[in-house]
């Protein structure tokens, strides 16, 4: 009499896994994704490489430094600075409502009116921007805007400084659509969070701010720092708002490639494609760290 080894019983009554062969997928799902891919390949993949090689192309041809390091002359250099103040001042702050905003729609579900009021209003107001949106402030908090007007009867003096065109008045238009975009982003970060950790928490003894500290924070800090370089990004590239209210008022990355595309103060598209590419090196590098920290935040989430 023989007796089956317990190693191969497990390995017969194991179910295979399958694995994805190339050879097996038709060419027809191939030629029905070449449509994306060509669109990719003309409005990305191209235009980033142009703009690569007009970024390192010398003044006399050739293959050159030159004009990366043009752009980070003194000039140029403070206007990365400004703008990445800009960007992580709106980053920061858009970050510390939007989480607030994120768990009062999770939390809170009653009434249904109102928070699906507060999500849909988010979802609009994260994708807003541009010269509507500049014009929606200028009218409301411009020099003779309605909430300027009336400011000033209710409270005499108190907006003088204040310009709508200037830097905290952009920062005041950017965090419209950075709040609602970060309570976007931590949506389905908060959702994941289990009604079991918090009874458990709660069995052993654990308050409700204990709870948030020691667990909901350590869990959801990844999800929030990456939001938070994507609000960075976001704000960092922003072109049309800015433009639309300060115009060559603030000395922002954007608006400074504008002009030397346009010619309003130089035409040099090699020196714009190098601030371009240094955009790219700066938005890429928040991206990867938030990609990181994503997947790190979803191990504990999708468990």
């Amino acid at each position: 009499m023989t007796v089956a080894h317990p190693a191969g019983q497990a390995e017969a009554t194991e179910p295979k896994r399958k694995r994805l062969n190339l050879r097996s997928v038709s060419t027809g799902s191939w030629l029905g994704a070449l449509p994306f891919f060509v669109f990719v390949a003309l409005f990305l993949v191209l235009p980033i490489l142009a703009n690569l090689v007009t970024a390192f192309t010398g003044p006399r041809g050739g293959f050159s430094f030159a004009t990366m390091a043009e752009a980070m002359d003194s000039a140029n250099r403070d206007a990365f600075l400004l703008t990445a103040w800009l960007s992580f001042l709106t980053a920061a702050v858009g970050a510390f409502f939007g989480v607030f905003v994120a768990w009062a729609l999770e939390s809170a579900r009653k009434p249904a009116w109102l928070n699906n009021l507060v999500g849909s209003f988010a979802a609009l107001a994260s994708q807003s921007g541009g010269v509507n949106l500049a014009y929606a402030f200028i009218a409301l908090l411009g020099v003779q805007g309605i909430l300027t007007q009336l400011l000033n009867r209710l409270f005499p003096g108190m907006l003088d400084g204040f310009s709508i065109t200037g830097f905290w008045g952009v920062v005041i238009v950017y965090l419209y659509f950075q709040i609602p975009l970060m309570a976007v982003l931590m949506l389905p970060a908060m959702g994941g969070l289990k009604r079991s950790w918090l009874e458990a928490a709660s069995s052993l003894g654990a308050t409700r701010l204990q709870y948030v500290r020691d667990v909901v924070v350590p869990v959801l800090w990844p999800s929030i720092i990456g939001s938070f370089l994507l609000l960075f990004a976001n704000a960092f590239a922003a072109y049309a708002t800015a433009y639309a209210l300060a115009g060559g008022s603030l000395n922002l990355v954007p608006i400074l490639i504008g002009f030397y595309i346009s010619g309003n103060v130089l035409l040099n598209p090699g020196l714009a494609a190098a601030l371009v590419t240094w955009m790219m090196i700066i938005i890429l590098a928040a991206m990867g760290i938030r990609f990181y920290l994503t997947r790190k935040s979803d191990r504990w989430l999708n468990n």
